[in-house]
């Protein structure tokens, strides 16, 4: 039709014979009839893009998680009928100011995911003005919109982070010599301990000051490896902020630190919450220190404490009441032992081991495991290499150096959740990581 009426009106345009007071009469006709048509098909195109728009947004709303969380779970939300319900309500919000009703055909499934997938198709007639001269009435038109949605995925983060006093290292060469310059200037040990950046962390009767305290206390501020572990924390923290829906808040973070105080092995900083708005800003410390030795690292009763007390069991990730379980540890790998005959890590009194792979069994039965090894980075004595390695770094690190990596790549889960971070910066970066490549996992198993 459309295309006699053109090549009518071309006709017209284009003719040289003669009676042309006839032949504009008719072609005059013919061109308004066009003109016409033109009018109605560009209406008609108009109601079926707000048609089509209407449908897009219905079959959202027909899958979204609010309508979800609000029946107690996607089954629930479609056996119900309360998807359908979401959609059609916005199905006939979006239509209310159109000049013809239109009744969908909506239907909301399972999909294979868990999920559900929406499917809205409809069809209707446009009245004409113009074309009904000719009886033309109307002018079809129809469409079909389709949205799937899986699961919300419930996570939950448990952060284990090792406070004891090796923590207490500058986080960067830079760090460590201006930590070593500081305790000089300040008088801070005697002997073999003036200017040491290591194992001397508690004020001795020789000193006024703790390493710690010359660090935070004096400007400028020195950063410690702890303080690295703060921040990254915190960079963890705003990722899930932006990472979890607003609606349906699905990420819940929880703070636990390790020292080997006298009535705890494990303290919660604060179990885990989805109100992360309240932790923005984590402040985390280097455990309480004397000479006796409390605050040291005794991972054997520190990762019992904490999987048995803390750790809930591993869930689905369906519900907020069964959620994936996610624990980051961060530590050195070095524990603090009683000493026995024969023992490797041995200095005035002291003994060290590497951390056990083993310890890690009973975590990975309830979370997957992330593992960050804060590597030691050489300590020389009076920070100068050409002195050789300090004392105490000489008996109670370096004969581990070679074996920890291995133990704590071996408690974590998979090679994607281990990393070893050998400065500050890198903590942060290796706990984006893990927390990106944990975010991915979580919604490959949904």
């Amino acid at each position: 039709m459309w295309r006699r009426v053109f090549e009518a009106a071309r006709y017209c345009l284009v003719s040289r014979h003669a009676n042309v007071t006839a032949i504009f009469s008719v072609c005059g006709a013919i061109l308004a009839m066009a003109v016409g048509f033109t009018v109605d098909f560009g209406y008609a195109v108009n109601i079926n893009q707000r048609l089509n728009q209407a449908a897009d947004t219905a079959v959202l709303a027909a899958v979204s998680v609010t309508a979800a969380d609000a029946s107690g779970g996607f089954a629930n939300a479609i056996s119900g009928g309360h998807f359908y319900a979401y959609g059609m309500q916005s199905w006939s919000v979006n239509t209310a100011g159109l000049p013809i009703q239109v009744t969908p055909n909506l239907s909301v499934v399972a999909n294979s995911s868990g999920g559900a997938t929406a499917t809205l198709t409809y069809s209707a007639s446009v009245p004409t003005y113009f074309a009904g001269l000719i009886g033309i009435n109307s002018i079809p038109i129809s469409g079909t919109a389709t949205a799937t949605s899986k699961p919300l995925t419930y996570i939950r983060y448990y952060i284990l982070v090792d406070i004891s006093q090796s923590m207490g290292i500058g986080a960067t060469t830079t760090d460590m010599q201006n930590l070593y310059n500081r305790v000089v200037q300040y008088g801070q040990g005697t002997g073999g301990e003036s200017g040491c950046v290591f194992g001397c962390h508690v004020a001795e009767s020789t000193q006024t000051y703790s390493n710690e305290y010359l660090a935070h206390n004096i400007s400028p501020y020195i950063t410690l490896r702890i303080d690295s572990a703060s921040s990254a924390i915190d960079s963890i923290i705003s990722s899930a902020i932006s990472a979890e829906n607003s609606t349906s808040p699905n990420i819940a973070i929880g703070l636990y630190t390790m020292s080997d105080y006298p009535s705890a092995t494990v303290t919660q900083v604060f179990a885990p919450t989805t109100n992360l708005s309240s932790h923005t800003s984590v402040s985390v410390s280097l455990g309480s220190n004397t000479s006796s030795g409390i605050g040291d690292t005794d991972f054997t009763d520190q990762i019992t404490n904490f999987t048995t007390n803390y750790l809930s069991a591993q869930g689905t990730g369906a519900s907020s009441s069964s959620p994936l379980n996610y624990v980051f540890l961060i530590t050195d790998g070095l524990s603090d032992v009683s000493c026995t005959s024969g023992t490797t890590g041995y200095y005035y009194g002291h003994c060290a081991a590497a951390f056990s792979s083993s310890l890690c069994q009973q975590m990975k039965a309830k979370a997957t495991v992330g593992v960050i090894y804060t590597t030691y980075l050489p300590i020389y004595a009076n920070n100068t290499s050409s002195n050789g390695y300090e004392t105490s770094y000489t008996h109670l690190v370096a004969p581990y150096v070679s074996s920890i990596p291995g133990n704590l790549q071996a408690c974590a889960s998979s090679s994607a959740y281990y990393y070893e971070a050998s400065d500050g910066p890198s903590i942060s970066t290796a706990m984006q990581t893990i927390f990106q490549n944990s975010e991915q996992f979580a919604r490959l198993t949904q």
